[in-house]
Formats: structure tokens, sequence, C-alpha cells
């Protein structure tokens, strides 16, 4: 229950203090938790667990007024590519873990016709510079891979909370090692209208390409949006490499959202990737590791629905995911839950 408490409090407290205080929508950003867990397909396995708290900046008309990381971000306001004044600018903090694990959870042994136990803990700091049209994102995520994650204990501490059996072969994980990836993400969104009001509908495909040691692959996707009241936003992915807050109000200057008070869509999106490198299955970079053969190429399928109303959005996505490794026996299912609350 700790855990859930804790979940609760991130999520009910801003709330609470910006409505206690009456702050200005747009004054100090946006605040997001994402939760991912395959519970939702009825399984417990492969990818199993993803969660996530991010922070992104209000807008900003260059990226060293930020007063957090301001003085690094700074750098990029001369650069001609995300200079350009005709971008409204955020910076975005990121704390997440991933965990994985093989089918056989029982087995003490190693399993080695099934994925690596692995765990990624990381830090991440992302550039976003947007319009009304087309999102770009720049992100790097650093962290540790292995015992260093703390996935174990992570997931020891969530199955104990629920009653269930604790996995037995956490030992056999991939080794530790310091992750670093750096990725980037274009966006583009074709809209039926410009003012978001009633029954409206938007495209959004995007295409991006992550680099390091803990990832490397080349992503193209679509969303499709559909609804009442759309937020005037860039749609809401799940947890990846290059994804930042989902905000509600992605651009205060022309967003209906906080004015329409309540709005709902439905969205469906799809996404494939060219894998190089996954170290949750090649094993690790500089040292012998449990590892199996993966597939060059995965697919991604979601389904999901949202709701925003205020300053908030909630959103909730059942995923499938095409095969990953040779030998694994299904695809799997999972769902994602995003909470945005923007003040």
């Amino acid at each position: 229950m700790k855990p859930l408490l804790c979940l609760l409090a991130v999520l009910v407290l801003p709330t609470a203090a910006v409505q206690a205080q009456g702050l200005d929508p747009n004054h100090y950003g946006t605040l997001s938790v994402y939760f991912e867990n395959d519970l939702f397909g009825d399984t417990d396995e492969n990818y199993t667990n993803g969660a996530r708290i991010s922070w992104t900046s209000p807008a900003l008309r260059k990226f060293g007024d930020d007063p957090t990381i301001g003085e690094m971000a700074g750098y990029f306001d001369d650069m001609p590519w995300t200079g350009n004044s005709d971008y409204e600018r955020n910076v975005a903090i990121s704390l997440g873990q991933s965990m994985y694990t093989p089918s056989d959870t029982r087995n003490p042994n190693l399993v080695k016709d099934q994925r690596p136990y692995a765990g990624w803990l990381y830090v991440g700091m992302g550039l976003i510079w947007k319009n009304e049209k087309v999102k770009n994102t720049l992100v790097l995520n650093v962290g540790v891979v292995g015992p260093w994650s703390f996935a174990e204990e992570t997931q020891r501490l969530v199955h104990e909370a629920r009653g269930l059996n604790s996995p037995q072969g956490w030992n056999n994980q991939i080794r530790n090692e310091i992750g670093v990836n750096a990725s980037y993400e274009r966006m583009w969104r074709i809209r039926d209208r410009r003012d978001h009001h009633g029954i409206d509908w938007d495209i959004l495909p995007y295409a991006g390409v992550t680099l390091g040691n803990v990832m490397t692959h080349a992503n193209v996707g679509t969303e499709i949006r559909l609804g009442y009241n759309l937020p005037d936003d860039f749609g809401t992915g799940a947890i990846g490499d290059a994804s930042t807050t989902p905000t509600a109000l992605e651009n205060p200057f022309i967003a209906k959202t906080w004015e329409n008070r309540f709005g709902f869509h439905f969205f469906v999106r799809g996404e494939g990737r060219a894998v190089a490198r996954n170290i949750f299955l090649d094993g690790n970079t500089f040292r012998d590791s449990h590892s199996v053969d993966k597939y060059p190429f995965v697919g991604d399928l979601s389904a999901g629905i949202a709701f925003n109303w205020k300053n908030t959005k909630i959103s909730y996505a059942y995923i499938y995911r095409t095969k990953e490794f040779r030998g694994q026996e299904d695809e799997q299912v999972f769902g994602s839950i995003t909470v945005s609350i923007n003040f």
C-alpha cells in the first residue's frame, strides 16, 4: 500500500496546491506520472513493468531561460536548428525505471532460451522546440542496468504487496553497466480544425532515432485521435527513449483545453522499429552475460482513451508488441496509464 499512497500523493498534492493558490495554469510547467505493466494483459514476463515521473517546463523563448537546467540547455539557443525564433521551447527532466524478466520466473537457474532478467534505472534531460504544426524532441538518458538498477528489489516489493510469489532468478540478470542513450524524434500534426472545439480529429506521424549502448534503433509511427475538445498537444505515447511529458497544454498561446474544461478522445497508434542493439536482449556491452537472438524489426500497435479536464489529462492505452527475440512463445500485451497535471 505504501507505493500506492506515494503515487496518490504525487497526483493529488500538486493539484490541491494549484487550486488553493490560484496559480496561473502555465506558470510552473507540467508534471506527468507514467505507469506500464503487463498485469493488464494477465501476464508476468518480458517487459513486465515501467514507471517514470517527468517534469516539463512552461513555454520558454530560449532554453537558457529555464532556472533548472537552463545553464546547460542554453548552449542550444545559438544553434541554427534549435535556435530558430519561430519555435516555442521547453526543457524536460525525467526519472524512470524499467524491468524485464523471462517467462519462467520460478526457476532459480539460468533459463537459456528465454530473455535475461534486466533492469534500467535512469534520469533524462530533454529539449523540446515546436510550433502548432511540428514538434522536435532531443533527449539524453543516463543510467544503469544490472543490480544497480534495483529492479529486483522493486519487483519483489510489488509482488509482496500483491500477495504474489517473488521471482527466483534475479541472480542471473545482466551485469552492472553505465548506460547512455541519445534520442531525437520529430512529430508532425495534421488537424481537422485549428480551434479544437467540439468534435475534432488529428493525425500525428513521427520518426526518430536512438543511439547508445542501451538501445540503438530507428522508429516511425503515427497516432490518430478522434474526440471532443481535443487537447492542444502532440498525443500520448508509451514510455519511450524520446518521449517527454504529454502536456495537457502543449502551447499555452493557442491552447483551448483549459477554457473548455472537459474533453475526451479515442486514439490508435502504430509504430515500427529497426533495432540494431537492445541491451535487454543482447546482454552487456563489455562483459559476458546471458543473451538471446533478437529480431531486427519490432512493431507496436496501441489503442486507448484519454480525458482532459481543466489542467489535468489522464490516458489509458492497451499495447500489443510483436515478438522481440527468437524462441519467444507469444507476442506481448501490456497497459499504459499516464496522468499529466499542468500547474
